[in-house]
């Protein structure tokens, strides 16, 4: 990690300052991987460029770094920063070895003691492969594809146990918003720290604030949803999507577990698609209380079945049913020699999603009746993006949601499809009457005792 007293050296050197308390703190955080969301003009190239800039010219840090873009066009303006540091500012002009073609791709500075830092384009996945990186700034983050930080860029920074910078203005709800999700529950991720930074956070360029003449001209002149993505620096919804009620102000909560409270498991199977198991409560008023998921590719179900049988649990923990997907017989099959009898029961999607939305909804009591705790980064985003198919001009509609990054939001489905649908313990159920209480998911549970390697569960 960058020396925070070299840090606050080169900054003297070069005369700089914070222009804010926040974008002090980020300089000053010791997280290893910083994701910055960030509205236009908030100053992130700058940010990206100095802490570069304090890495090359500390030789105690000597090492690889990388610049990331999407292509070299968009790497090259946090290169423009350190050149202009190191070559005029800091004057290492004549004792560096520097290459800058932004046509050719060649964008190159070499430190006496032996530093490189390289510009690299992401549409040359080629490019990406065999070096052991000290650090990286991930140039415009949300443009780039998951596979070039997870199979390129995060493997190479192992060996040197190196540092990474995610600075971006948000594109929807792509894998830089789960990115800025985990860096906002420490506790769970602890190298990740992330942060949402509005234009109007930067008192250099917008002097008013949130009220400056200039954002205000420019909310007044965009759409909505451009404005709360560019400036603002949210993440913004786009046409179709499925479960609109969603908001994280509202939905997404600390839970802790209650041993009072039913606890489920709901389940969708996958290899190369994630397995996932969602822990779910549900209290005496069907309030939904989703507190922690299992999100696991390229291992069997067997697997996962003494994954989860040996997880560590809080105090009282039990499972009093588990649910999952009626297409995945063989799966569920494996599974069940584990962890115990899996209900799957085909339910119309329609049905499952009609069901969250109602529970999504805010109620009289100004609460909606489904919670989410802020650990379970996959199942918020994937919430936050699902959408349905695209219809394409010329073509009949097609039916049903987008088939990607989808499978936290399946298993809610399957779990509420089956739970509430067919009134296993709901006063809402539209199958079962109150006086009908023992449905036949219920039944199954009680009907079903399993031991198994693990013992009772």
């Amino acid at each position: 990690m960058i020396d925070p007293e070299r840090k606050k050296w080169v900054f003297t050197q070069l005369d700089y300052s914070a222009h804010s308390p926040e974008q002090q703190e980020i300089h000053d955080s010791k997280a290893r991987f910083k994701i910055l969301c960030c509205g236009r003009r908030y100053g992130k190239t700058t940010f990206g460029g100095l802490e570069l800039t304090t890495a090359l010219v500390d030789p105690t840090e000597a090492g690889y770094y990388w610049i990331v873009g999407p292509n070299y066009v968009q790497g090259e303006k946090e290169f423009r920063i350190v050149y202009d540091n190191i070559v005029r500012k800091l004057k290492f002009g004549g004792q560096v070895k520097k290459q800058y073609n932004v046509l050719q791709g060649n964008m190159r500075i070499e430190m006496p003691w032996g530093t490189i830092l390289e510009v690299k384009s992401a549409d040359r996945k080629d490019s990406l492969l065999g070096e052991g990186l000290k650090g990286v700034v991930m140039a415009e983050a949300a443009r780039h594809a998951r596979d070039t930080w997870e199979q390129y860029i995060r493997p190479a920074l192992t060996d040197e146990h190196g540092w990474a910078i995610f600075p971006s203005t948000p594109r929807g709800y792509n894998w830089f918003q789960g990115l800025w999700l985990m860096g906002q529950v420490p506790e769970i991720h602890p190298e990740y720290q992330s942060w949402r930074l509005p234009s109007w956070e930067n008192p250099i360029v917008f002097p008013g604030g949130r009220t400056d003449p200039e954002i205000l001209e420019i909310e007044l002149n965009t759409s909505a949803q451009f404005f709360a993505q560019e400036y603002a620096a949210e993440f913004t919804a786009f046409a179709g999507k499925i479960y609109a009620e969603f908001d994280p102000k509202i939905h997404v909560k600390p839970i802790e577990h209650t041993p009072l409270y039913q606890n489920f498991w709901a389940f969708d199977y996958g290899w190369n698609n994630p397995f996932v198991c969602l822990d779910i409560m549900v209290d005496g008023d069907d309030n939904v209380y989703v507190w922690r998921e299992y999100v696991v590719s390229h291992i069997s179900s067997y697997e996962h079945g003494q994954i989860l049988m040996a997880r560590l649990n809080p105090e009282g923990f039990r499972v009093d049913g588990r649910f999952g997907d009626p297409r995945g017989a063989d799966s569920a099959a494996n599974l069940e020699l584990i962890v115990g009898p899996i209900f799957s029961q085909d339910i119309v999607s329609e049905t499952g999603i009609e069901y969250i939305k109602r529970w999504l909804k805010v109620q009289d009591n100004r609460k909606p009746k489904l919670f989410i705790d802020p650990s379970c980064v996959n199942l918020i985003r994937q919430m936050e993006q699902l959408h349905y198919v695209e219809e394409k001009e010329g073509r009949n509609p097609v039916e049903g949601q987008h088939k990607h990054d989808d499978h936290c939001p399946d298993a809610l489905r399957y779990f509420f499809g089956q739970y509430f649908f067919l009134g296993a313990g709901s006063s809402l159920s539209d199958v079962y009457s109150p006086d009908q209480r023992k449905s036949e998911a219920s039944t199954f549970f009680q009907s079903h005792t399993h031991i198994g390697r693990y013992g009772r569960f």
